[in-house]
């Protein structure tokens, strides 16, 4: 399991429920209405919704509820070597610990 910040809201992510953080190529998806978010690493929740075939996307446009959805300060946190999240400046990592209210 390796874990990302979100790029777009800031919050906790797992690869393995984000299609590795929409990540793939572009052209797999359809990022119409939000193409500003093309090329981020991207949380299940602000992924597109469609592939570019038009087909739905079972891994984008919504939370997975598989666990909690945590928000953390968007830009402070990092994969580390073993695919943890971890602080950028310190390593701690405690995500929990750095958890803010959800983003407006």
């Amino acid at each position: 399991m390796s874990l990302f910040q979100c790029e777009e809201c800031g919050c906790c992510e797992n690869t393995a429920l984000s299609s590795q953080g929409h990540k793939p190529p572009a052209k797999w998806f359809d990022w119409y209405g939000i193409e500003d978010r093309m090329g981020k690493q991207l949380c299940s929740a602000c992924g597109p919704t469609k592939y570019a075939s038009g087909e739905t996307c079972d891994k984008g446009g919504g939370w997975h509820g598989q666990f909690e959805r945590l928000y953390l300060p968007k830009g402070m946190f990092k994969t580390n070597h073993v695919g943890n999240l971890a602080h950028k400046d310190t390593g701690d990592e405690n995500y929990r610990a750095y958890q803010i209210k959800e983003p407006l």
